[in-house]
């Protein structure tokens, strides 16, 4: 998002995702989601996650995975992803169960996604 002046205030970034290999096409990772601090709690990130939303359903995605504050995304239809099936791998290590969380953007779409989140895939990358 950028202001009158096209310069940066907050961004969301949403990334494919797979599950145990599944998924690939209809899972997306939401991380990061950024807001410049002085511009901070002014609805700017509802409107980012809100735009990747729908854009993402244009798309296709069924389901946006995140990690962190169950404060921070509960209010944006997240739900703690072990009540679906969807829990943390044993290599990652969550304050909290609830901080691993998912939204449905198909309905119906968590009935059949499921599995074990891992992120030892991105160890390839190096």
């Amino acid at each position: 998002m950028v202001d009158e002046k096209d310069e940066v205030i907050g961004y969301a970034m949403f990334s494919r995702f797979h599950i145990e290999g599944r998924y690939e096409d209809e899972l997306l990772m939401l991380a990061p989601v950024a807001v410049k601090t002085k511009l901070q709690r002014q609805h700017i990130s509802k409107e980012l996650l809100e735009y990747g939303f729908e854009k993402a359903r244009k798309m296709g995605y069924k389901a946006i995975l995140v990690e962190g504050n169950p404060r921070n995304y509960n209010s944006r239809g997240f739900q703690s992803s072990y009540k679906f099936g969807i829990e943390a791998g044993p290599n990652i290590q969550l304050p909290h169960p609830d901080c691993l969380m998912i939204k449905e953007l198909e309905k119906g779409a968590l009935d059949r996604i499921n599995g074990l989140v891992d992120y030892s895939f991105y160890n390839t990358l190096k």
